[in-house]
């Protein structure tokens, strides 16, 4: 961990979900939340280490891999701003990471300890604080994981980019995402090359248009069919 910090700008506080700024404040106040921040690149945890805290991403954004025989990297989930990585893992009787963490982009996060969490005093308005804030987050992990097996539940290549399409698109029908072709690929378990092949003829077929790492929704009934 490069750096800690109790100062959170607003913006850090609106990604947040279930702490008012004022609660967040009390937490870095007396430490039972930390501030952690990570130049790109960086591996935080790796697979079968012993784990002895949990990430809440504030900006940039954080992804679970495992190594391939090759060297490669096969991404199982990016975790971005107000979720949690390895919140589940975290709270098991023998907590190890189950997979490397790394930050695909430069991230600050808060670092939640889960020992000093369990053993601090019972009656402290912090801890009571931050265990209902840490139930907030597993649900939300919880439901971000479902998601993610519906998705790779998804039997054909166009289902899948469907799927994620319409997950992923903002008001205007943006998926404005910061993977590469390749980490797409990897976190949609498909090859590089079929999946380009695919989304080439998604585009012919008017479906979505493609500019640069992002896409256009541009039929969005379609696209909500091939999903289901």
């Amino acid at each position: 961990m490069e750096s800690h910090s109790a100062h959170l700008r607003h913006g850090d506080l609106v990604t947040l979900h279930g702490l008012e700024p004022g609660d967040l404040g009390q937490l870095l106040a007396d430490g039972s939340v930390l501030r952690g921040a990570w130049r790109k690149g960086i591996t935080i945890a790796s697979q079968g280490e012993r784990q002895a805290q949990f990430f809440v991403v504030l900006s940039g954004q954080l992804d679970v891999t495992r190594s391939r025989f090759d060297g490669s990297r096969h991404i199982i989930d990016m975790v971005g701003p107000g979720f949690a990585c390895g919140a589940v893992t975290a709270f098991a009787p023998d907590p190890r990471w189950p997979a490397d963490v790394h930050a695909s982009e430069p991230t600050q996060a808060l670092v939640v300890p889960t020992m000093s969490l369990m053993a601090a005093n019972p009656a402290s308005p912090s801890r009571q604080l931050l265990l209902q804030w840490s139930v907030r987050l597993l649900a939300e992990r919880a439901a971000h994981l479902n998601q993610r097996a519906e998705l790779l539940s998804r039997r054909g290549l166009r289902a899948r980019l469907a799927f994620f399409m319409m997950h992923n698109c903002d008001e205007r029908g943006m998926v404005d995402i910061a993977l590469t072709r390749q980490e797409l690929a990897d976190s949609l378990q498909v090859s590089r090359s079929s999946m380009t092949r695919e989304l080439g003829r998604m585009a012919a077929e008017g479906l979505v248009a493609l500019h640069g790492r992002a896409f256009e929704v541009l039929d969005s009934q379609t696209l909500r069919l091939l999903a289901r």
